[in-house]
């Protein structure tokens, strides 16, 4: 199922219903392209995991035209979408696979917003950020916005709460449940700790740029280079 099918929502949707579904949509997507600007490589190569109609993508080229950008999506219906939006772009390749199977080419940059929630578990998880951190040349990061709920009970039920919140700005709070209940038939959450783990077990050092209601934006760097992403904003 595609990802507009999985949202119950026509493509020509997409843009839009996007925001209705997901909070802090537009603070995800321009907050995972900001920190392009410090990768130091000229003409870096990034590469959009999942990259659906191309919000990240043009985000990140407005933030690094130079870049040669990699998007990678199973829906063939998103990557013409994301063809359309980004066709004045001179860089760009658009690649039909499973981000899980692709294998990552050499790289400055890995993104993603709203798209590494469909890895379904730990083991899978851990073995993306692995490809990842292998890809990645020196001096590079991975980016991922996503919801990233707190481990701690109490603390992501309130996570929960905001998020239907959210949701009944435009419906009822049962259509509001059944919209979390429909989506997690694909959808999966891991607490904000464990993916920082797994990042750090890959060889990465994560960060947390952002994070709101338990949506988020984390940065990972290769361990041992001298300043990370996160530390250049703070001191930029």
């Amino acid at each position: 199922m595609g990802v507009a099918g999985h949202l119950r929502i026509s493509l020509d949707e997409y843009d839009e219903q996007i925001r209705v579904f997901v909070p802090y949509y537009d603070q995800l997507v321009l907050g995972a392209a900001a920190p392009l600007q410090w990768v130091e490589a000229s003409a870096p190569t990034i590469v959009d995991l999942g990259i659906g109609t191309g919000a990240l993508a043009a985000a990140c080229l407005a933030v690094r035209p130079d870049a040669h950008l990699i998007g990678v999506d199973s829906d063939p219906a998103m990557l013409e979408a994301a063809r359309s939006r980004l066709r004045d772009a001179p860089h760009v390749q658009l690649i039909r696979a499973n981000f899980l199977e692709y294998e990552l080419p050499p790289c400055d940059a890995v993104v993603a917003c709203i798209a590494l929630h469909h890895v379904a578990t730990p083991h899978a998880k851990r073995s993306l950020y692995l490809r990842c951190a292998n890809a990645l040349n020196a001096g590079g990061c991975l980016i991922s916005a996503d919801c990233f709920p707190a481990r701690h009970g109490a603390i992501a039920a309130r996570h929960r709460e905001a998020w239907l919140g959210h949701l009944q700005k435009t419906c009822s709070r049962e259509e509001a449940e059944g919209h979390l209940a429909a989506w997690a038939g694909e959808d999966v959450y891991f607490p904000l700790a464990e993916e920082l783990a797994w990042m750090s077990e890959a060889g990465l050092r994560p960060e947390v740029l952002w994070r709101h209601d338990g949506f988020g934006i984390i940065a990972a760097c290769p361990a041992g280079e001298g300043v990370s992403v996160g530390e250049r904003q703070r001191v930029g």
